[in-house]
Formats: structure tokens, sequence, C-alpha cells
């Protein structure tokens, strides 16, 4: 008999890597006890499954086609490597019960990973993903010979990029109207984004051109994650002076990073407040936004002028989606590169977002413009986030979460503290620091946000040394 597996759907999913704790046995009891308790609970005749641009991926995908047929439900997988999001908006345009995507989004090209997302395209809640870890604690002997002998079967496949990019286009010029032609340069970094960004703006009337653009699992040699130090080559060419804007994704496409000639790299934290300010001066933001506590406080500024609440939440795009599912707010967004709507999908889209930038920025005149205008009208903050290798850094937070309190607090005036996730203390100067354990990485991460860099630096420099003193796990 084989051995009990151990697995916990994390931040986004169950993640590991490859042939290591990530397997094709794995990957078949995932499967296998997803489809039991999501049969039970809302009924499944129709399952999408895509797959991502990582080794195995399309492997993997098969496997949970071929649990699902075994379950007699009707299945279909994407025929190429294809973006999370247009996967989540595929299976709610076109009335799929569930849809799985085999993806580890921007971890290193070594991992993998499962993610369950629902009918609506919202990322499975919590207390989904529990249930179905409990089926497999009471059903895992029977779950174990449901997979033992799998005999993989060929399913129909889909493309549902047409559809999709026809969808965004639609989209995106019914809020904004392009008007200038920029030149813009796209890096997919060889993953899922390939013909999805490149084309739809060469729709909207860019100027494109698309750089590594091939499938190649291990993304050129770097992570996929479009920061600095994996996208040089497009900043160059941008700062360089050669294109206007730069646009890049994650391995998954639901991130999103721009470059701007003058301004150079941008991050969520950058990004976020320019989509906000336009999106509020069209009306078009009216009960509030949402951000996760790693996330600017621009946004706060932004909603104190517009009149509109600020729902602060945990990290993770299910969090910032069930604010919105909940009908608290209209849109929200993430510090690690996912923007979310009330009027798109309930889950991180980089795609959707690049598109809409373009458009409004075209309306507007042009990207260093706008971002001229957001930093004028509610200055510019710095950021900064740290990322500390440990196992069972939750732990190591819970644990000291006392004294990483105290300690933080003692770094500037007037600190309130924040434990929604983590320890986040946020003092009078603006300025505020987080400590988190990673919910898909084995790391503890430390972020921080303030009006120079200098108080930045302080503050991420204090809380190592701090982290330094503490007892590890």
């Amino acid at each position: 008999m084989m051995s009990k597996l151990e697995f916990h759907f994390g931040t986004d999913g169950v993640r590991g890597v490859i042939d290591e704790d990530f397997t094709e046995y794995l990957v078949a009891t995932l499967a296998e006890s997803t489809i039991r308790y999501w049969s039970r609970r809302y009924g499944l005749r129709h399952l999408l499954v895509g797959f991502d641009a990582r080794r195995k991926s399309q492997d993997f995908a098969r496997i949970v086609t071929s649990v699902a047929l075994n379950h007699g439900i009707d299945v279909v997988m994407v025929n190429r490597p294809t973006p999370t999001p247009v996967v989540a908006w595929f299976g709610f345009r076109f009335g799929f019960d569930l849809v799985i995507q085999i993806t580890a989004s921007h971890n290193p090209p070594v991992y993998n990973g499962f993610k369950v997302i629902s009918r609506i395209g919202a990322p499975a809640q919590e207390e989904d993903t529990n249930q179905i870890e409990k089926t497999y604690q009471e059903e895992a002997e029977d779950i174990a010979r449901s997979v033992r002998d799998l005999e993989l079967r060929p399913v129909p496949t889909v493309d549902p990029a047409p559809e999709y990019i026809n969808y965004v286009i639609d989209s995106v010029t019914k809020m904004f109207k392009p008007r200038r032609r920029f030149k813009v340069i796209v890096d997919p970094i060889y993953a899922t984004s390939i013909g999805y960004t490149s084309e739809i703006l060469k729709r909207l009337g860019m100027d494109v051109v698309e750089i590594h653009s091939n499938y190649d699992p291990s993304f050129g040699g770097r992570d996929p994650n479009p920061e600095p130090q994996n996208i040089p080559e497009l900043i160059q060419e941008v700062t360089g002076g050669k294109y206007e804007v730069g646009i890049s994704h994650d391995g998954d496409s639901d991130r999103i990073a721009l470059v701007d000639q003058r301004h150079g790299y941008l991050s969520a934290n950058d990004i976020l407040p320019i989509v906000v300010e336009r999106l509020a001066s069209a009306s078009m933001i009216k009960k509030g936004i949402v951000r996760t506590v790693s996330t600017t406080h621009i946004l706060d500024r932004i909603a104190a002028k517009y009149g509109f609440k600020v729902v602060e939440v945990p990290v993770g795009v299910k969090y910032v989606a069930r604010a919105i599912l909940n009908g608290e707010v209209d849109m929200g967004g993430e510090e690690s590169g996912g923007l979310v709507y009330s009027w798109h999908i309930p889950d991180k889209d980089g795609i959707y977002t690049a598109s809409l930038i373009i458009a409004m920025a075209s309306e507007y005149g042009d990207l260093t413009g706008l971002i001229d205008d957001v930093r004028g009208k509610y200055g510019r903050a710095y950021f900064k986030r740290v990322d500390i290798d440990m196992r069972n850094s939750k732990m190591f937070v819970n644990e000291n979460r006392e004294a990483l309190a105290n300690a933080f607090s003692a770094l500037g005036s007037n600190p309130r503290l924040i434990t929604i996730d983590g320890v986040k203390v946020v003092y009078d100067d603006g300025s505020w620091l987080l400590i988190r354990g990673s919910g898909t990485e084995p790391k503890l991460r430390i972020y921080s946000e303030a009006l120079s860099m200098g108080r930045v630096e302080e503050l991420i420099n204090k809380a190592v040394e701090i982290v330094n003193r503490l007892p590890k796990p």
C-alpha cells in the first residue's frame, strides 16, 4: 500500500518541486479528491483543464483529464500553454462547473502546481480547499485504489485565445478610447502570455514587438516573475529610448510589470495607483477598493479624495476576490502584481490590466504623463520587499508575534498594529513595516513602504536585525 500523502492548499493552490514532492501520483490524488468533493458539494458535469509552459505541465493536465473521465465527466483541455486568467474567464464564460489549472505561477522553474477555480472564475476559497484536504484524509485508501492504475485517455481540446482576446478589446475600449499609437515591447518571458498581450495591443492600434516568444520550461534560465533581475532586456530597450512602454507577465500571466521610458521599472505598487485614479476619475469606483496588507497606502490617499472606502485583507488573491464577490468593493489588487475587477473575473489578470492601462494611457496622452499626474496629486511612495529563506516561516511569525510587534512598534511614533496576516505596524509619518510567512514558497517576507527610500531601508534593516535575534523553528 502506498503511504499517505501530505499536501496543503496554500495561498494559491498546491505547489511543489517537480518529481520530488510534486509527482504524477500527487496530481492524480489531488484531481480525485477535488472531483469527489466538488461533485458532491456543487455538482460537476463539465470540467475545463488548463496548463502552463512548465516541465510536465501538459502531462499533469492529462492525468487530471483522465481522472475526470473515470467519473463520467465531460472534460475539455486547452490545446497549448494558456494563462490562468484566460482559463478562468473561458470556464466562466462557457459554463464549465469547475476549472483546474496546472501551474506554479511565478515560482522558480523547478516547481509546478495545482490550482482549483470555481465556475465563476474565482480561486477556490479556503472552505472548499479545506474540504478537499478533508476528503483525502477520510478516503485516502479508496482514493489511492482509484488512481493506482490510471489509464491516460485522449480528450477534446480547445483554444480559448480568440474568444478571450475579442472580449478584452471590447471591454477596455468601452471604458477608454485609445487615441495615440505607442511603441510597445512585450516580454512574455517564454511563458503563457505569448500571443495574448501583444495581439490585443496591436488590435488597439499600438506598434508592438514581442520578445522571448517561444515556450521554454526553464524560462531562459530565470525565474518567471517580472521583477527587474528577470527582465533586463525589456528594461534596457525601453529606458534606452527604443520603445515608450514595456510590459511583462509572470509564468501564468496573472501578474504584470510595466517599464516607462522615463520612470523605468514599475511594480504593482506603482501601477495600482494609476489604475485606481483613472477608474475613479471615470466614476467606475463607487463602493471602494480592496488591497492586501502588503499593498501601497497611496491607494488610501486616492480613496480619501474620492470618498470611497478601503478594505484591507491578508495576502492572497482569494481574499481580494472574496471582498469583490461579497459586493463590498469595485476592484482591488495586491503588491505581487495582480489586479482584480468586479466587472471581469474575480481573479488576477495581468493581460487584462496591461490592455486597460495602455488604453488609459493612449486616451490620456502617454504613460509618462499619466504617472506624473498621479504622483503629482498623491505623492510617490517607495517600497521594498526582502525574502529570507526559511522553512516554517509562518510558524516563526506566529511563535514570535508578540516580540515582533513590540520591536516593530519601537521603530516609529504612534504605531498602529495590524495582525490579519503576519505582523504589520503603521507609523504616523505614513511609513509601515510588515513581516509574514509566504504561502507559496519556503520564505519569510519583510515589506516596507515610506515616502523616502531612506526610511524604507532603515525599517527593512532594523527588521532583519530583529529577525536574526529571534529563535527559529
